[in-house]
C-alpha cells in the first residue's frame, strides 16, 4: 500500500471541544474539496477515561510531496495560527508517521 500514512492527535483545551471539532470538519472538506493527492482523511473523535475527547485524523497521501504541499497551504498554515492564537489545544498535536506492514483499506 503505497503512500504516507500518518495519525494526527489533538486533544482540546477544556470547554473547547465543540470550538475544534467544527475547526477540524471545515480542515476535512477543504481536504477533500481541494486537495485530489489526499487519498484517505478521516476526522475521528475518541472519548478517553475521565471524560477527555481526543481527535485523531487519519490520513495517507499519495506521496512526501503530496503532504509538503498540504503542509504548506495558507488556509492550513492559518489553521494552526488560531489554534495558538485561541489557546484551542490542551497540548501540542502529536503526529506519528506510519509504515504499512500489512492489510487493506476496503473491500
Amino acid at each position: 500500500m503505497a503512500g504516507i500514512h500518518l495519525i494526527a492527535t489533538l486533544r482540546p483545551a477544556p470547554g473547547r471541544e465543540a470550538e475544534l471539532r467544527q475547526i477540524l470538519r471545515e480542515t476535512a472538506r477543504n481536504v477533500e474539496h481541494i486537495e485530489p493527492t489526499c487519498l484517505t482523511f478521516l476526522l475521528t473523535e475518541c472519548h478517553r477515561p475521565g471524560g477527555t475527547i481526543e481527535f485523531k485524523v487519519i490520513e495517507r497521501w499519495a506521496s512526501q510531496e503530496a503532504l509538503e504541499q498540504h503542509q504548506h497551504r495558507a488556509w492550513l498554515r492559518n489553521m494552526y495560527s488560531t489554534f495558538d492564537d485561541s489557546h484551542l489545544l490542551e497540548s501540542p498535536e502529536e503526529i506519528e508517521m506510519l509504515t504499512v506492514i500489512s492489510g487493506f483499506v476496503a473491500r
